[in-house]
């Protein structure tokens, strides 16, 4: 084979696939060319006056420019990425590999323009603080490692799912809440538990202040799993934890190491009334001092919040960005305080991992999902609730990044007592379905969890402390009139069907 052969084959190799779209080119350039502009802005205050621009002259002054000279670089690089695609539209249809060679080309050139604006004003501004705290970035390293273990692992555990009818099908495993249509795998939320539990213990070791933390999300994947396995396996011995009420008492037990740790709620905020303090009444088990009202409100609470997120849990895509989305900001406040203790960095550690878990999650549950989280998003809520308390959140600042599936959760419960339905069994009346009766894409309810974890997770996050009570008790109103409204007109439409009939 002659060389001008092999370099077309290696060309065809190389292509293959990428010919479809030129969408990817047009993004990766736009972001790099505002990202240009961006940065430029951010920090044009703090250049010189002059700056080193021509690199070609002879080295001293002839190198320096007016430090606006550094527009220039983004503007070469707009105008490059325009004449590209110019080319690209004019060429497609006349050589063969023309317009992939000239994408790949601009995309390099912008890369090297970028680290050039980037370089700049490195080298001629005066001192100015980094966009983004170390303590902030000393997080990347465990939400990555925990991103990519998740992303990594699914594909094989989902085969080996399969392999062992570890499956959820609609035409076989009736549920009156389920939405799907296809057999999709179970034991999702094993997996979140499993890896956040491995590296929480590789960066953070065993602790004795986390071991609470570990023993109960190490039960809830246990019992997750062998839930999921009963699920799936009508002739299973473990058919028992059906029963809402057995599950319910299994939640307390694998809540109680958390309690016996030490971790509890020690004071509540009054509107009004400022702080109450939970902590007078005490009982000592060995060497740990254990107050009666902490505790047990402390477990009701954490599992109500593991109720809360898990019945929310019916929509692909939905449950994994509510969960990466509450971490981050508890990561965000982890780390608020300006005398940090360990403590904190190793909360904001432990958020971090259970973040990337999280969204390592997306791809695969997103819809149509090819895996389910199963009951093992139990553990998905405790840790959100635990770290939480770890680090005293304000109860309020909680609900606010868990709100749609805490309020939903909250109108669902009385709906179905008012009902005269148990109310810890399940059906068709969570928020998301009825968003499903009124035409909502599942995409776009997915979507809209999202969102709303994002902007009411800010607004916790950015509110002044001696307002975010009153905010957060009126946010809170707003938008449970609003779900109790969605259920009212549910239930009334559901009653006018059989007289119709």
């Amino acid at each position: 084979m002659n060389i001008a052969a092999r370099i077309k084959r290696a060309l065809d190799a190389f292509f293959a696939g990428r010919r479809r779209s030129v969408v990817p080119f047009v993004l990766i350039n736009i972001f790099l060319l505002i990202m240009q502009v961006l940065y430029i802005l951010a920090r044009y205050k703090y250049i010189n006056s002059e700056i080193p621009f021509w690199f070609a002259k002879n080295w001293g002054d002839f190198q320096l420019a007016p430090k606006h000279y550094i527009y220039y670089l983004p503007a070469t690089a707009f105008v490059l990425t325009v004449v590209a695609g110019l080319i690209r539209y004019l060429n497609r249809l006349y050589l063969r590999y023309f317009d992939e060679i000239i994408s790949y080309f601009v995309t390099i050139v912008n890369i090297f323009i970028f680290y050039s604006v980037y370089y700049i004003i490195q080298s001629a501004s005066l001192p100015f603080l980094p966009f983004i705290s170390a303590k902030f970035l000393a997080l990347v390293p465990p939400f990555l490692v925990a991103f990519v273990a998740v992303y990594v692992v699914l594909p094989y555990f989902i085969d080996f799912a399969h392999k062992k009818r570890l499956v959820t099908d609609p035409e076989v495993h009736s549920h009156p809440a389920m939405l799907l249509r296809a057999p999709s795998a179970r034991g999702g939320g094993f997996i979140y538990a499993v890896i956040f539990l491995l590296l929480s213990i590789l960066f953070l070791g065993v602790g004795k202040q986390f071991q609470g933390i570990y023993l109960s999300v190490l039960m809830l994947a246990v019992l997750g799993i062998t839930d999921d396995f009963q699920n799936t396996h009508p002739t299973s011995e473990f058919r028992v934890l059906e029963n809402p009420f057995l599950r319910l008492l299994l939640l307390f037990l694998c809540v109680l190491p958390i309690i016996l740790s030490g971790l509890v709620v020690s004071t509540v905020s009054i509107p009004f009334d400022g702080l109450v303090e939970l902590g007078k009444i005490s009982i000592t088990l060995g060497s740990t001092s254990i107050p009666v009202v902490s505790a047990v409100l402390t477990m009701v609470w954490v599992v109500w919040m593991m109720n809360a997120l898990s019945w929310s849990n019916g929509i692909d895509g939905q449950f994994a960005g509510v969960v990466g989305v509450s971490s981050v900001f508890v990561a965000i406040l982890a780390l608020r305080f300006e005398d940090l203790a360990p403590l904190h960095r190793s909360v904001a550690v432990m958020a971090a991992i259970s973040a990337g878990a999280a969204f390592g999650f997306t791809k695969y549950t997103w819809y149509p999902s090819k895996i389910m989280w199963g009951f093992g998003a139990m553990a998905a809520g405790l840790v959100i609730a635990a770290l939480s308390i770890s680090v005293q959140t304000k109860v309020l600042v909680s609900v606010l990044f868990i709100l749609i599936p805490f309020l939903d959760a909250l109108v669902t419960f009385f709906r179905r007592i008012f009902q005269r339905k148990n109310p810890l069994s399940g059906d068709r009346g969570h928020l998301h379905h009825l968003l499903l009766d009124r035409g909502w894409e599942v995409q776009k309810i997915a979507r809209f969890y999202w969102s709303a974890a994002i902007v009411f997770g800010l607004i916790g996050l950015l509110s002044p402390e001696r307002y975010i009570v009153k905010l957060s008790l009126t946010i809170i109103g707003a938008v449970g009139f609003f779900i109790a409204l969605l259920n009212l007109i549910s239930l009334g439409q559901r009653k006018k069907k059989p007289e119709l009939e």
